[in-house]
């Protein structure tokens, strides 16, 4: 009995400590502005029920030793305890993944494809967009108005107010080109 309440300490203490070290590795490449994917998804195609994921994986150890901790110091004997923390860590890590990394997943995915979208259309200079450098510009997308920041492709000057259009987006920063009266007449032919 001894030697498992060791075993579901070790793997207790393992998830806190991997929750810390990607929560300060996470801020230390964000502040270092390094782009990288540490993800790691193993994709087994016949292993459908638990995604083998890290987010996953580390759930599942963490609640596995922390309910093995308090079934053990409550006097459960360890079968019922084995039993009772695979099943609640498997439970847990299947509601984590269901409701926490599917919709992160999802809004990641959508998020990338409605920036495609916005190629093209108008917009308004809400904030004077300096020469060589940066404003602001709202637009309407599916009857929500959004900030961005932009600048115009060739680094010219637009006064707030201008009606402009967005040609690319690179890096979250939204390049614009002015509206002028031939492209306003062409576009409503």
């Amino acid at each position: 009995m001894e030697s498992m309440l060791i075993i579901y300490k070790i793997a207790f203490i393992t998830g806190i400590l991997y929750a810390v070290v990607s929560l300060v590795l996470g801020h230390l490449f964000d502040a270092v502005d390094v782009d990288m994917d540490f993800d790691g998804d193993l994709h087994i195609p016949f292993f459908t029920i638990l995604p083998i994921k890290p987010i996953t994986i580390i759930t599942f150890i963490t609640v596995f030793g922390g309910v093995g901790i308090m079934c053990s110091n409550r006097g459960i004997t360890a079968l019922f305890t084995i039993l009772i923390a695979t099943g609640l860590a498997y439970f847990v890590s299947m509601l984590v993944y269901r409701f926490v990394m599917i919709p992160l997943y999802k809004a990641q995915n959508t998020s990338a494809a409605s920036q495609r979208d916005l190629i093209g259309i108008d917009a308004v200079v809400k904030a004077s967009i300096m020469e060589k450098g940066f404003g602001q510009i709202a637009y309407v997308k599916n009857g929500n108005t959004y900030d961005s920041p932009a600048r115009h492709v060739k680094g010219e000057y637009i006064e707030k107010g201008t009606k402009v259009f967005i040609v690319d987006i690179k890096e979250n920063v939204y390049y614009v080109e002015k509206k002028n009266f031939y492209y306003e007449i062409e576009s409503n032919i």
